[in-house]
């Protein structure tokens, strides 16, 4: 099963292949911040995608749409951003979110 390193904590977890990083977070144990609850609205649980990027699943429209605002630019985070609640995990991944925990 394909591993997420969660940094700056370090946090390490598993997911079933295609499995959402914020699901897989879950099923390990740990709280993914997030309003909507995965609903892909609130873009709370927004990660930026450190290492193998191509490791998850691609954006659908509408993700894509969501996060254009949140790429690049003034204020922008980086060039690889994605939802934790819509990006499916397909491969090792590491990822930047802070206030994940237990």
């Amino acid at each position: 099963m394909p591993l997420v390193t969660v940094r700056p904590k370090g946090l390490e977890f598993t997911a079933e292949h295609g499995q959402t990083v914020m699901a897989a977070a879950l099923v390990a144990g740990y709280r993914w911040p997030t309003v909507c609850g995965g609903q892909g609205d609130c873009l709370v649980c927004h990660v930026e995608v450190l290492e193998h990027p191509d490791h998850l699943s691609e954006a659908s429209d509408e993700e894509a749409r969501s996060l254009r605002d949140l790429v690049g630019g003034p204020g922008g985070r980086g060039e690889h951003v994605r939802l934790a609640c819509q990006a499916g995990v397909l491969g090792d991944v590491v990822v930047l979110k802070r206030g994940v925990r237990r």
